[in-house]
């Protein structure tokens, strides 16, 4: 993670007009609007373009970019025009960047350029993803925007009070939460059905503003009240029920320093694994079923499956009578990684009313993966398991039966800890 994040710009004395800037995007040391143009050799760190298009984007989109996540996979075109800066357009080409935020921090990834589309110039910046806490975000947005205000004075159509709008909302508890629940849903301002907003507002007061907010990014789109409603149901109805063992209750961990989920993940497994005094190596269902209070039976190889709700569910019951829980898998690696999702999310949380256990790159629900990957298969046992930096398919194989986790998961740790090459921006962002 840095600290450093600048969108400047400065007059520009060319050709271009009196509305063209040169304008620049800084991430840590590196120039994000570095480039070269065509028939030159020299690179430029900046853009040739008028500022106040960008500053209008940021301006309209600002909910989203601050509270809404990177998706679950494939980037939606709804989702691009919010996050993605060459949505900017107004004629001019614009870095492959995308912005997007995870509560805490913001995400900032350079995209591969690798058709090199632009007919003027070339971006030079490499594929790259950072954070930034998402004060530094927001300092380095409104620093932008106040400035072209600023430059341009009177000449910036309504640009001075779209923004005072912004800061009236911000500024406005009631207001930020609404359009806070909107960005999470995947909605521009005003554009999400209202009776959608409230049944979420409504449901803060019963599972807690947090686990409800996850509900929100776990399913997007008018059927996330549906898809709630589905899961809550299909917990209070289960036999499946989960009792975190008192040690794991007691284990915290610092979301101050800004250090990525997965870091804080990693060291919360194994803090659990040493408190609840689990050997190296896999856990087996019967061990796992002790620690977890548990019905051995709920960890058969086969089981009916939940697979009609939307996403698995985790409902804690009354005051010390443990957690009811949704799993959707059928199989018993998936539903040991779940209820260890499970585990997880009751350290991050500090035992909220209601969890989700979804796709979805929110902080939280990386924490829970990575919580569930660590506490099932440490990286320490795994790799004395597998030693070679070229592993086959056959070693993932042996390894998956040897956890007693998924080939998947197995090829994720790895991923994560640069074992194996990341091949995708979703790899990118689940592994930061």
């Amino acid at each position: 993670m840095t600290q450093d994040f600048l969108i400047g710009f400065e007059p520009y004395s060319g050709g271009g007009g009196t509305e063209t800037h040169r304008l620049s995007l800084r991430l840590g040391g590196a120039s994000l609007t570095r480039l070269i143009r065509r028939g030159s050799s020299q690179p430029d760190d900046c853009l040739e373009a008028p500022p106040l298009p960008l500053a209008f984007w940021l301006v309209d989109n600002w909910w989203r970019i601050r509270w809404e996540p990177a998706p679950h996979r494939d980037s939606p075109a709804e989702w691009r025009l919010a996050h993605h800066l060459p949505s900017v357009g107004a004629g001019y080409p614009w870095p492959n960047v995308s912005i997007w935020g995870e509560g805490d921090r913001c995400g900032i990834a350079v995209h591969a350029d690798t058709n090199n589309l632009q007919p003027s110039l070339r971006f030079l910046a490499e594929r790259a993803l950072e954070y930034v806490p998402s004060s530094v975000a927001e300092d380095a947005v409104d620093t932008f925007i106040r400035a072209v205000i600023d430059d341009i004075g009177k000449n910036c159509d309504g640009l001075d009070s779209e923004y005072r709008q912004l800061r009236a909302e911000r500024d406005d508890p009631t207001a930020t939460r609404w359009r806070r629940l909107e960005a999470m849903l995947g909605f521009d301002p005003d554009d999400a059905p209202r009776d959608l907003v409230s049944f979420c507002e409504d449901m803060t007061g019963r599972y807690g503003r947090q686990g409800i907010e996850e509900a929100a990014v776990a399913h997007q789109g008018p059927g996330c009240a549906t898809a709630l409603q589905r899961s809550i149901a299909a917990a209070e109805t289960s036999n499946v029920v989960m009792r975190a063992p008192r040690a794991v209750h007691e284990i915290r961990i610092d979301r101050t320093t800004l250090a990525p989920p997965w870091q804080l993940a990693v060291d919360a497994a194994r803090d659990s694994r040493r408190q609840l005094q689990v050997p190296p190596g896999p856990i087996r269902n019967t061990r796992l079923s002790e620690l977890l209070s548990l019905n051995v039976d709920q960890l058969a190889t086969r089981h009916r499956s939940n697979g009609e709700i939307p996403y698995a569910l985790r409902l804690r019951m009354e005051t010390g009578k443990g957690n009811r829980l949704a799993l959707r898998s059928r199989w018993s690696h998936g539903r040991r990684f779940e209820l260890c999702r499970s585990l997880g999310d009751v350290i991050w949380s500090r035992d909220d009313p209601m969890a989700p256990l979804s796709r979805a790159k929110s902080e939280r629900q990386k924490f829970q993966r990575a919580f569930a990957q660590e506490f099932l298969c440490p990286f320490d046992d795994l790799r004395a398991y597998i030693p070679t930096d070229v592993p086959t398919e056959d070693d993932i194989h042996a390894a998956a039966r040897h956890f007693h986790v998924s080939e998947r998961m197995i090829q994720t740790t790895l991923v994560n800890h640069n074992v194996i090459d990341r091949e995708s921006f979703e790899q990118m962002v689940e592994a930061a």
